[in-house]
């Protein structure tokens, strides 16, 4: 019997990071039982699609302004919203914590403050004392230069993203000519092309001749990114590769699978965990040949192939486990 998959929560904080300092926050909280009492999507295509917010989505919006103001008056720290999004069933905010906080104070304390304030709201309005958010709160602290334009620009294209999402659901429609990665080389694509748009793509390469320890040590390291929202992107062909595979489509992690079979053929799609992985939303699955060419009829890859392949990664990738090893090192 098939294990049920891990939904997993991505809640955990940043290790070893001291919330009390002066940093830049990505704050998400989710409504209970994702319920969207936040706002509506309105509009008739997606260059016209927005959210129009409700009452609450409103307040929600107001108060999180009002605990940055009042932090700030009352700890003499410097705390500034730089932007926000309401969606129908969560809230994205991104907060400037200029100054480090005084002791007794944390992100963890702020973002508890403002949920139980709104909390207390949408008790106002209904007969039932539900929590209007669900427990906890994901949080992503903004290191590289120019990351916070690129999360604005993420987020304020979550309406145009719903709205493709309601009005075309499935997945396994095919784009041909699909052009992707710093080089915009054509693939072939299936799955959830939004992927190769999220601003944190992380190639996943391991060298083939690793023991067993290593190798864990591998799925390890790039399952703890993923887990905080990196897409992992590779052509999985290393056995060390395919075990990042197995770790990461068992939790249902997003991930861009480049394929050296063509797809541009009517009737052939993604086989097997791929097809799954796509119709489920997590997966996106990219071919940079075309259906009977010389690569794809190959009896087996070769290492030409092979470096092609990781080429193909690396032009997608937007950031390197050395970036964010540098950035762990600095946290110390």
């Amino acid at each position: 019997m098939e294990k049920t998959p891990i939904n997993h929560n991505r809640l955990q904080r940043k290790e070893g990071h001291d919330y009390a300092s002066a940093c830049i926050y990505l704050i998400t909280v989710t409504t209970m039982e994702r319920k969207r009492l936040l706002g509506t999507l309105v509009g008739g295509s997606p260059e016209e699609a927005d959210i129009e917010p409700t009452p609450l989505g409103l307040y929600v919006a107001q108060a999180f302004r009002t605990m940055a103001a009042e932090t700030t008056k009352k700890t003499g720290s410097r705390v500034q919203v730089l932007h926000y999004k309401i969606m129908p069933d969560h809230f994205h905010g991104m907060l400037y914590v200029r100054d480090p906080l005084p002791k007794g104070w944390s992100l963890g304390r702020l973002i508890a403050t403002w949920k139980s304030d709104c909390t207390h709201a949408y008790w106002r309005e209904n007969t039932e004392k539900d929590s209007l958010f669900s427990a906890g709160f994901n949080d992503k602290i903004l290191f590289h230069k120019g990351q916070k334009e690129a999360w604005i620009n993420y987020l304020d294209d979550n309406p145009r993203r719903l709205w493709l999402k309601v009005h075309y659901p499935d997945r396994l429609r095919k784009i041909y000519d699909f052009k992707a990665g710093k080089q915009g080389h054509p693939y072939t694509a299936v799955g959830n092309t939004f992927l190769v748009k999220y601003p944190e793509r992380l190639q996943v390469r391991c060298h083939r001749n690793l023991t067993e320890e290593q190798i864990q040590a591998e799925v390890e390291m790039y399952l703890k990114e993923a887990r905080r929202g990196a897409v992992l992107v590779s052509p999985f062909i290393s056995p060390a590769e395919k075990a990042v595979y197995e770790a990461a489509y068992k939790e249902r992690l997003r991930m861009i699978h480049i394929v050296n079979r063509g797809l541009d053929g009517k009737f052939i799609y993604p086989s097997g965990r791929d097809l799954t992985g796509c119709t489920e939303g997590f997966m996106l699955v990219l071919a940079p040949y075309a259906d009977y060419s010389q690569e794809t009829a190959a009896a087996r890859i070769t290492r030409s192939q092979c470096l092609d392949m990781n080429g193909y990664a690396a032009d997608i990738a937007s950031i390197t486990l050395t970036e964010h090893a540098t950035q762990r090192k600095t946290r110390k």
